[in-house]
């Protein structure tokens, strides 16, 4: 729908253009001597003919468009003997600069051309003339490179879009590939520690832990995992099968705290310290604290 609309706007413009050319040498021809008047007004009638022919049949006739104008309009000049009659040609510049820039050229050079044979004789307004002339399809070809430049300002803006995309998803991807790391290697050392004190050890070399503390506690009011971001502490209590025990971890530097990966993997281990040590009363496994340094 929007492509009709665009290929019938051209269509009119075109056609509005050429009206308003063939008008303009109409109006020349009524001060022209007969034979010279009747030349050109049948030319002009000739070049609308063409005119509505390419509007009403554009898909057909698109072929000869810019040929019509190339071939009329410079003989319309020339058969109205009228140096002003050069500027006939702008319009006609523009409207085809903007869809076929080959065509808008040849135009340009053959306005040029124009431009000397006629005003040679006063310098003046054949420079201005000329200038006119250049000036006319660089302006016709402006809103092309402003649309240019707004799609590369788009395309310029989806990549900066993209790439933050692909930033986040390579940031979760390497959350996920670390969290997936270190799930790895508490289970492999979960498995081949033979007690709490080889599987801490672990841990404290692996996460860069400076000490590990299992502090036997009777009761437990709040199970919630605590961070001291200040001292860089980390306490993690744990349900045991005889009494609780509150996992302290040291760390050597406390911004390690801010790594989200470190602390969950350092809450799961010390979790883990139930399947080594069953209490801290009576007949346990063990009776008293641990401390890894």
């Amino acid at each position: 729908m929007i492509n009709y609309q665009m290929r019938r706007m051209v269509r009119e413009v075109f056609l509005g253009v050429r009206f308003l050319v063939s008008l303009y040498f109409l109006l020349a021809s009524l001060t022209m001597s007969a034979p010279q008047k009747s030349t050109l007004i049948m030319t002009t009638a000739l070049y609308f003919s063409f005119a509505l022919l390419i509007y009403l049949k554009y898909d057909r006739a698109k072929v000869v468009n810019g040929v019509v104008d190339l071939i009329f309009v410079p003989a319309m000049v020339l058969l109205s003997g009228k140096a002003q009659a050069v500027y006939a040609l702008i319009p006609v510049i523009v409207m085809h600069t903007s869809r076929s820039v080959i065509t808008g050229m040849l135009l340009t050079l053959v306005g040029l051309l124009l431009t000397v044979y006629y005003m040679s004789d006063s310098p003046m307004a054949m420079f201005s003339t000329l200038i006119l002339m250049v000036a006319s399809p660089v302006s016709a070809m402006i809103p092309d490179f402003l649309s240019i430049i707004k799609k590369e300002r788009d395309s310029v803006k989806n990549l900066r879009s993209s790439y933050r995309k692909v930033l986040q998803d390579f940031a979760r991807w390497e959350r996920d590939r670390r969290e997936l790391d270190t799930l790895r290697f508490l289970l492999e050392v979960s498995l081949s520690s033979q007690d709490v004190r080889e599987f801490l050890k672990k841990v404290k070399e692996k996460f860069k832990v400076k000490r590990i503390h299992v502090i036997p506690k009777r009761e437990i009011e709040d199970f919630s995992v605590l961070k001291d971001k200040d001292k860089g502490l980390l306490s993690v209590p744990v349900r045991l099968e005889e009494g609780n025990a509150i996992i302290i971890f040291e760390m050597e530097s406390p911004f390690q705290l801010n790594d989200e990966v470190v602390v969950q993997a350092l809450e799961r281990a010390g979790k883990m310290v139930s399947l080594y040590v069953a209490g801290f009363e009576n007949d346990s496994s063990v009776g008293k604290a641990i401390n890894i340094s």
